[in-house]
């Protein structure tokens, strides 16, 4: 009865939206394709993705989300804090002491799962619980992102507006991970708000409070998005004032600003390869699969194959039963571990984190606190996040339809950069090398520091994005005949 409901609101929304190039029609057609691609989702994970997989993890925010619902019921006051980020550590152990997302180390910006549980947990309200309820109001709120994503570049593109509008919402990663009850949702609707700031023709008014709310977005939900867009933008300004004639010149010049900055202070050069070495080493301990058991001041990392060392109670704690030697892991960003040697009756230590190994888990070149390393492996990094998955990578089925994916949508960016390359306005062509630019550092990125194939699908989707809207821009009108 309330799904029905939900969906009876949302849809009265939908159809009263006005939307310039499209008619009613088109925008319920578009929320349909939206609904249908979360019911995928769901059956997806539930049917097909199993353990093992990073991505998995929609029980774990729904579970998490209901019990900080239920907070709300024993202390209306501590349930305010818990969202407005005011509470305590009492606090937590008190009502959140077995939730699996809401404590994810020291974040030294933001906690992006906490926001996402958040969100959820106010839903809670009206789902009590229903996960399809979710899956209906995140829906939503990516079809508004990418009606603000349509609205940005419907003047740009060489196909027809109805065609573009369509090719958003069936475009296989983007609607599938955008219909999910995760980040990624609130992350494009930020995102849309964003790029039509930025080409979208706006009154002052709606320009400036979709730039806060669209920042506010990213920044709580993909902050690292968010800095890759960042990085990109003075890209799109200097071609945009300095070097419309030339607009290669753009990214160079910011290459070159970016060594040079580099160069003058190696203090900042060396924290973001501690930052970026301490990210991919924690990943790799994910993607292998391992313990991590809380130990007051540090966690302790216990490998699969030491279990058999190991204590596991019933409480959930962990001891050791024979000597160990684990990794002892600082809390923050601090790097390197040290290795540490723990007799039998040691402890007990609370596990935080138990997984297995994931299927389609690929090693990363060790980045190892080297600037020198970290440069190296650029090549590797833009290569795996862009087109991994392959035929003979390790993982299940569904990498043969990511690998798919990946091809059409390089068939398409080849075809839309041929067809109109004679065709071009220098704002086009500045807008393209914006959209390389942060396709670019965003892969590059995502490829430093995440060693699993199933993972890097779900990171990349703002990157394919970009090279999926680069196919679609041009002036040269496209006839399609039989």
């Amino acid at each position: 009865m309330v799904f029905t409901l939900v969906l009876i609101g949302l849809t009265w929304f939908v159809w009263k939206f006005k939307t310039d190039g499209l008619s009613r029609t088109n925008l319920l057609i578009g929320w349909g394709i939206k609904v249908l691609f979360g019911v995928l989702f769901m059956i997806i994970h539930t049917k097909i993705y199993g353990i093992g997989e990073v991505t998995v993890d929609w029980e774990e925010y729904m579970a998490d989300s209901v019990t900080l619902n239920g907070v709300a019921y024993q202390s209306v006051g501590d349930y305010l804090h818990f969202l407005l980020g005011t509470n305590s550590e009492a606090a937590i152990q008190q009502y959140l002491s077995h939730t699996n997302h809401w404590s994810a180390g020291d974040l030294d910006l933001m906690n992006d799962s906490r926001n996402v549980l958040r969100v959820n947990s106010l839903i809670v309200f009206i789902s009590q619980g229903n996960v399809y309820v979710h899956i209906l109001f995140f829906s939503f709120f990516s079809f508004i992102g990418l009606r603000e994503i349509f609205l940005a570049f419907k003047d740009r593109i060489f196909y027809k507006k109805s065609w573009f509008w369509f090719a958003l919402f069936l475009f296989p990663t983007l609607s599938f991970w955008t219909s999910s009850v995760l980040k990624e949702p609130l992350m494009i609707l930020g995102f849309g708000f964003l790029l039509n700031v930025l080409l979208g023709k706006l009154a002052l008014k709606s320009r400036l409070w979709r730039m806060v709310l669209g920042f506010a977005l990213m920044l709580g939900f993909k902050p690292y998005v968010l800095g890759c867009l960042l990085l990109s933008l003075p890209v799109f300004l200097l071609g945009k004032f300095l070097f419309r004639k030339r607009v290669l010149l753009a990214p160079l010049t910011g290459l070159a600003l970016i060594t040079l900055i580099f160069a003058i202070f190696p203090g900042f050069r060396n924290n973001v390869t501690h930052r970026l070495t301490r990210m991919q080493f924690d990943f790799i301990n994910v993607g292998r699969g391992g313990t991590h058991a809380y130990a007051d001041s540090c966690f302790y990392y216990f490998r699969t194959d030491q279990y058999p060392d190991l204590e596991f109670r019933d409480n959930g704690t962990v001891q050791a039963r024979k000597t160990v030697i684990a990794k002892k892991v600082t809390f923050g960003m601090s790097y390197p571990f040290q290795d540490i040697r723990l007799k039998p009756g040691e402890g007990p230590w609370k596990v935080v984190f138990m997984g297995e190994a994931c299927g389609s888990y690929v090693e990363l070149t060790p980045i190892g606190n080297d600037f020198g390393q970290l440069i190296k492996n650029i090549p590797e990094a833009a290569s795996n996040a862009a087109f991994r998955p392959t035929f003979w990578d390790p993982g299940g089925k569904l990498k043969i339809v990511s690998f798919l994916e990946t091809i059409g949508l390089f068939v398409l960016l080849a075809f839309g950069l041929w067809y109109n390359w004679r065709y071009r306005t220098a704002e086009e062509r500045n807008l393209l090398v914006f959209l390389m630019t942060f396709s670019l550092v965003l892969f590059v990125l995502i490829g430093w520091t995440t060693p699993v194939l199933g993972a890097i699908v779900r990171y990349r989707m703002p990157a394919y994005l970009a090279l999926f809207l680069m196919a679609f821009i041009g002036s040269r009108p496209f006839k399609f005949k039989l």
